[in-house]
């Protein structure tokens, strides 16, 4: 009314945009062609695949899956319509990730996360066309980190908080996996002081499910103190801080670094890949280094987990 040549309003861009479209439609008495199925969101999209995937694969990698899904990549794609999500868009995309401190090679996973998604789609019919076709993700700058020297562990271990010095040796001296069900799940009856062992729970990697790992005499020994004083208290947990579960040491390992004064990239994982590292240098067999790690595969063991060493470089050349 009062506008008699006009036959079209604009209200933007998005699911919520198309939403006031169609109830404009509707006051207007033009709901014919409410039915109209609007146009998918890669939000929608995500939820379908997730439960897709719920079943097919292992429960971590489920779960690692929707923390990137939710808490970065939906935040920033979520709203968005499929035609929408063009290569500007991930180049924005990319590019304020880069920005915010976070290493290409981890952008490249999130686009690789997001074109499963649309391969998904597509597979199923809910889309015609995957816009990542073609797009070239950015190049790749992974660091390999360096495992920790000696001397850098002995100095992290000396500042280290009495539970996260527990969690060190354990780390350095059997390559269980520093993560809640392996490291942090460990009870005092997995311990077999007699036969000289600790039975661990794999995390769900693909792997053994369950590895006996022999115990060296060095964490025997703490082993023994710390089971000591924890029996006295009733501490069920190996890695406890008061007697309660730990779930991560992440901020007591920075803070341990820092007060050791090591200002170089090194993670957790590290003294994981330290321990392999070792015991391949000193003539252990490649699949009793491999099933120790709980490796399915000594492949795995050998590509991605052994470090060679300056001196075994520098003993390599001098055989010439």
């Amino acid at each position: 009314p009062g506008q008699p040549r006009k036959n079209k309003e604009y209200f933007g861009r998005g699911p919520d945009a198309e939403r006031a479209a169609w109830q404009r439609n509707d006051e207007l008495g033009l709901g014919a062609a409410r039915g109209k199925p609007a146009a998918p969101i890669f939000f929608d999209l995500t939820r379908q695949y997730l439960d897709a995937r719920r079943n097919a694969i292992t429960k971590s990698t489920y779960e690692s899956l929707i923390l990137k899904l939710t808490r970065v990549i939906l935040p920033a794609l979520g709203e968005l319509q499929v035609h929408e999500i063009t290569p500007a868009v991930l180049d924005r995309y990319v590019a304020e990730r880069h920005a915010g401190g976070v290493k290409l090679r981890t952008v490249r996973d999130d686009l690789a996360y997001i074109r499963a998604v649309l391969n998904f789609a597509l597979q199923r019919g809910l889309i015609v066309h995957n816009p990542l076709v073609g797009y070239a993700p950015p190049r790749n700058d992974a660091e390999r980190i360096r495992p920790p020297s000696d001397a850098e562990f002995a100095a992290i271990l000396d500042k280290a908080a009495p539970h996260v010095r527990r969690a060190l040796l354990l780390f350095a001296f059997t390559g269980i996996r520093p993560g809640p069900r392996e490291a942090f799940g460990l009870t005092w009856d997995q311990v077999d002081f007699h036969g000289r062992t600790i039975t661990v729970v794999s995390a769900e990697k693909g792997g053994l499910p369950v590895r006996e790992i022999p115990l060296a005499a060095v964490l025997l020994e703490h082993l023994r103190e710390w089971q000591a004083e924890d029996a006295e208290h009733g501490r069920r947990w190996i890695i406890n801080y008061h007697g309660a579960r730990v779930e991560s040491i992440k901020t007591g390992w920075q803070a341990a670094k820092r007060r050791a004064g090591i200002t170089r990239r090194l993670r957790l994982y590290d003294l994981r890949h330290a321990a392999a590292t070792k015991m391949l240098a000193r003539g252990a067999d490649l699949k009793t280094v491999a099933r120790i790690l709980g490796h399915k595969s000594p492949v795995t063991t050998m590509t991605v987990y052994q470090h060679v060493s300056d001196e075994q470089t520098r003993a390599a050349i001098d055989k010439l």
